[in-house]
């Protein structure tokens, strides 16, 4: 049975309240943040966006870079250029954007780069031709696989690559892995229009800590979740089973933990995680719970929840 109060994807920063809410009935000892997602507090500042203007000749190499970007992946190329470096209060990131423009004052394409020159996204935003035959998959891989490489990108073989039923095109996937390990939620993704051109690409990527040279087995982080886990259905008509456990890069973040709600975004950690599935009154609210196990010491550093 699904819930309607509860958001689809329970993540930290948005529904640990609501979560306290699907749980309270059947599993009530897990915690959980006491503000309501989206309320304010005193003394928090609202997030803003701010851009300083970028100098064509003081920042050249920027702009130099967008270029080569630009003409990697087959975007336009505008009759005027800006840029500015931009503080973004909402994604909490630093970086540096460059806009082509046409000779109307419209944007063409948009490129962001990192604090350290990296590419985070490009977007081409001219109208698509209309009418003519799709791209093929084969070949908007290739074009994908082509215009990634030339943009300075380290993609090989794409872990998944999905049709866009809608509009056309293909987007391709390249999930991240560090020592082995799958990267939770990070990736490159290239779209490709229907006529095969590039329509953008997007990094997502956080900084990780170092891996620990004693690593807690699967074993024991089974035995940290079902401790936390029993002491949380004890008492309830509910009870659940663990799917399964896996080793990822994880973020820590506050689902368990309503003190570190307002904590700034930590580096990626070495993590079991722990799928499980409840059942009895549980079921009714929560379809999934993940635990993450610190894989360092075996602590609870968050999870995520599905309603």
């Amino acid at each position: 049975m699904r819930i309607s109060s509860c958001s689809r994807n329970l993540k930290w920063a948005a529904g640990t309240a609501a979560v306290t809410i699907c749980l309270v009935g059947s599993a009530g000892q897990i915690a959980a943040a006491t503000l309501v997602a989206g309320s304010s507090r005193a003394g928090v500042a609202t997030p803003t966006r701010v851009g300083v203007t970028l100098d064509a000749n003081t920042d050249s190499a920027i702009f130099a870079r967008e270029g080569k970007t630009r003409d990697a992946l087959g975007f336009p190329v505008g009759v005027k250029r800006i840029g500015q470096h931009v503080r973004d209060g909402f994604q909490k990131a630093e970086y540096d954007e460059v806009t082509e423009l046409d000779s109307g004052g419209n944007v063409e394409a948009i490129t962001d780069f990192d604090a350290t020159g990296h590419l985070r996204t490009a977007v081409r935003l001219d109208p698509a031709p209309q009418g003519g035959p799709n791209v093929g998959r084969d070949a908007a891989i290739r074009t994908a696989q082509r215009s990634a490489v030339a943009a300075g990108l380290g993609v090989g073989t794409p872990s998944s690559t999905d049709a866009d039923e809608a509009i056309g095109g293909w987007t391709i996937h390249w999930l991240r892995m560090q020592d082995g390990v799958r990267v939770r939620g990070d990736e490159t993704r290239v779209q490709v229009r229907p006529d095969g051109r590039i329509a953008s690409v997007a990094l997502a990527q956080h900084d990780l800590d170092p891996a620990a040279v004693r690593r807690l087995g699967s074993d024991d982080a089974r035995q940290v979740a079902t401790g936390n886990l029993n002491s949380w259905f004890a008492g309830r008509n509910s009870g659940y089973s663990i799917q399964k456990v896996d080793l990822e890069w994880v973020g820590p973040n506050a689902a368990f933990d309503p003190s570190q709600v307002d904590a700034p975004e930590r580096p990626y950690r070495l993590a079991w995680v722990t799928e499980v599935k409840p059942s009895g009154d549980a079921a009714k609210y929560v379809w999934q719970i993940s635990l993450f196990v610190d894989a360092t010491d075996g602590s609870i550093i968050g999870g995520d929840f599905v309603e």
